[in-house]
């Protein structure tokens, strides 16, 4: 996808997610957003699930630990969540695809054609009538290894299915807000426990 069609995916995800922590930070998460395509390594290094996903799993398992051994503040951690979105996203970019037979221009047109219907399809409102749905399945992702084996499934299932633009969109913006709406419960939920813990120590 393009920068700005990762933006227009992180301010909806701001918005639909009211996570008062995420608000607050919102401009970090915007910049996590775009931060991979900003990298040196985005010259030599393809979005694509093939390559990167062994590593998106690492980031995101790091993300957590470090968060919850209080080593990174939330600006950071909510940073850090806008790239594993960014990647995840780019791996329901049809060109981002192994399977893709188009050129580098075809590859082009394409993100070009996803960036106006990003925003539409944002701006119609169905994203936003899915939340219900969507956090039904949210309740399933209760760990790292969940989450990640989500995001594999419903990978699998994409290549397998014809890939148009509508279709992109509905993907990315279910995706990336189901797996942002599991890490930030995740982090609540095991910060609540901390204060328990403590106390059952002391």
């Amino acid at each position: 996808m393009r920068k700005k069609s990762h933006i227009s995916l992180a301010k909806y995800l701001v918005n639909s997610l009211d996570e008062q922590e995420l608000v607050k930070h919102k401009k970090a998460f915007y910049l996590g957003s775009i931060l991979p395509d900003c990298k040196p390594s985005f010259l030599t290094v393809r979005h694509e699930i093939e390559g990167t996903f062994p590593k998106l799993q690492d980031d995101l398992k790091n993300l957590l630990e470090r968060q919850r051994a209080a080593q990174i503040n939330m600006r950071v951690f909510y940073r850090n969540l806008g790239e594993v979105l960014h990647y995840i996203a780019d791996y329901f970019t049809f060109p981002h695809n192994s399977h893709y037979m188009g050129n580098l221009k075809d590859h082009c047109l394409y993100e070009k054609h996803l960036k106006h219907s990003l925003k539409e399809y944002i701006q119609s409102g169905e994203a936003e009538r899915n939340r219900a749905q969507i956090r039904r399945t949210v309740r399933n992702l209760n760990s790292v290894e969940a989450i990640c084996a989500f995001v594999k499934n419903a990978h699998d299932a994409y290549v397998k299915i014809k890939n148009t633009v509508e279709g992109d969109c509905r993907q990315i913006v279910s995706l990336c807000h189901q797996v942002a709406e599991a890490v930030i419960a995740l982090v609540q939920r095991e910060n609540a426990l901390i204060p328990a813990v403590s106390v059952s120590q002391g």
